[in-house]
């Protein structure tokens, strides 16, 4: 037979007759990995014209290997054009039999795949035929469209085949080469139902000007924490090398060994680690054990119980939900915990998501979470202050600021700065009254007729005026930083409420910091 390939299991009688053959014996190995590192490189090698195969190929002749190599041959890139070479399928039985067999049987129904009996004289009338490799530009709509392969049954989930199939992306994306992302990328290789997936989504690194596409790395600093029962399979790596492009970023991951564990040891666990290491931002699957995968309700889900648990130590920790979930009423309903956004594992069968706008995305969350990360300290202070004895007022200013801050409205250190304001408008309400004298308004000491000095400003019943002289004289607090902040903050207000032209400066989380220690320090000295 000119220029012929046989594959056989030494089960066509008349073997001799092609020019070149291959024995399939796949003794004690994973069918696919035997296919991909033994058969594919022996065909590559061999450079035929056409392939004859027969359809078992091993003792068991319900397990139709013949069927699975064929298809391992039209999805191996590394054939090149070789893949598009014709197949001639030996097999007892008709094309229609072998689909009743077989969900692989309707290969037989592509471009360029053929059927004959397995007999010399069939062989020979195929020889006599011209048959040529069929066109590259014919391969989607002859072939590809036309053949669908399943997953392993031996797959848990859609879960598991999200992660593989994203950790393969991303480090193609990222250029990580750790032992987890080799064996993965390996495994994507080899099993023919990843080497259908990237036919049917082939990874397009994108370009610019002839400039490949990098991920652009977070620009705030902070601490990241990530936590993930797949952290092991290469998510750490390839979020370790993300991270690590920004020096101001320390980044950690929760390595625990997921496997068996029980929720409650898990959340246990991850909020331990959270306490010790005081992440700014937190990275967190949304499925951490085996139950997870047949819990139907949302709020028992492990990644939920462990963002409560965060939120319960410090609700300004940041949360980003890394998920394999595609419905979209879980991903909803992850914002009413409390999480800053989530990221959607790719899943091969979902075009809506590409590798880059992933990392586009992930990249303005954990910036938009650490920028947020003062409101941790923000939290602290006004845990504290609730902890003395306060006016009801006064507690409704300060449990005001946190949830003020913890939001997106575009004035909201301002509101911030007006319930500090108000907070001290109230502590002088404390030590002082006011009293109309000759049609003026002056500022007394609470149940006195003394009144208070006007060492600041030019009326004594100003705010700023009132509140420094308590300082000075009931609480004997001369600091001279908080006398500063003080004056700032009252400025900064009125020149909010009453703007003039150049004047409205503009209010940071610094100031917000400075100002409400400020009250916190007021405030304990009043307790004392």
């Amino acid at each position: 037979m000119k220029n012929s390939l046989l594959i056989h299991n030494n089960n066509v009688p008349f073997k001799n007759q092609f020019a070149k053959t291959i024995a399939f014996k796949p003794t004690g190995v994973d069918i696919d990995e035997y296919i991909t590192h033994d058969i594919i490189p022996q065909i590559k090698k061999l450079n035929p014209q056409i392939i004859y195969i027969k359809d078992n190929l091993s003792s068991n002749y319900l397990e139709l290997y013949g069927l699975r190599l064929v298809y391992h041959i039209r999805l191996s890139q590394e054939l090149g054009v070789k893949r598009l070479l014709p197949i001639v399928l030996l097999s007892d039985l008709d094309s229609s039999l072998l689909n009743r067999l077989s969900s692989m049987g309707r290969v037989l129904f592509t471009k360029n795949i053929f059927i004959a009996k397995n007999s010399i004289e069939a062989v020979k009338k195929i020889d006599t035929l011209e048959i040529k490799p069929f066109k590259e530009e014919l391969y989607e709509d002859e072939f590809l469209n036309l053949i669908e392969v399943e997953p392993p049954k031996d797959y848990l989930s859609h879960h598991d085949i999200s992660n593989e199939w994203a950790i393969y992306r991303w480090a193609k994306f990222l250029k990580v080469d750790s032992e987890a992302i080799i064996k993965n990328r390996e495994k994507i290789a080899s099993m023919l139902y990843f080497k259908y997936l990237l036919a049917k989504n082939p990874i397009e690194i994108e370009k610019k000007n002839g400039i490949q596409f990098v991920p652009r790395p977070p620009e705030k600093s902070g601490k990241v924490l990530y936590i993930d029962d797949e952290w092991a399979k290469g998510w750490s790596d390839i979020l370790k090398q993300y991270f690590s492009k920004n020096q101001n970023i320390e980044f950690k991951t929760f390595k625990h060994d997921f496997k068996d564990s029980y929720k409650y040891i898990i959340k246990s666990k991850a909020k331990k680690k959270c306490e010790e290491y005081e992440p700014d931002l937190v990275i967190l699957d949304l499925r951490l054990s085996k139950s997870d995968h047949s819990q139907k309700e949302i709020t028992k889900l492990t990644g939920i119980e462990i963002v409560k648990a965060i939120k319960n130590i410090n609700p300004a920790i940041q949360i980003i939900m890394l998920t394999a979930t595609g419905k979209s009423t879980i991903l909803e309903s992850l914002y009413e915990h409390g999480i800053l956004g989530y990221i959607k594992k790719e899943h091969p069968h979902d075009v809506s998501i590409s590798t880059k706008d992933n990392f586009d995305k992930l990249k303005k969350l954990v910036d938009k979470g650490l920028d947020k990360k003062y409101l941790k300290e923000v939290w602290e202070i006004q845990k504290k202050v609730l902890e003395l004895h306060l006016p009801n007022e006064i507690q409704l200013e300060v449990k005001s600021i946190f949830e003020l801050l913890d939001t997106d409205m575009e004035n909201r250190f301002n509101y911030a700065m007006f319930a500090i304001v108000k907070s001290i408008e109230i502590i002088t309400n404390i030590y002082t009254e006011e009293k109309w004298e000759d049609g003026k308004r002056y500022a007394y000491w609470k149940n006195s007729n003394d009144k208070i000095s006007s060492n600041y400003g030019n009326t004594n019943d100003s705010t700023e005026n009132k509140i420094r002289t308590i300082l000075d004289e009931k609480l004997f607090l001369g600091d001279l930083n908080i006398h500063n902040s003080l004056q700032e903050i009252i400025k900064i207000r009125n020149n909010t409420i009453h703007p003039k032209q150049g004047s409205v400066e503009k209010i940071t989380e610094d100031n917000i910091l400075i100002w409400f220690k400020m009250l916190q320090t007021i405030l304990e000295k009043i307790e004392q």
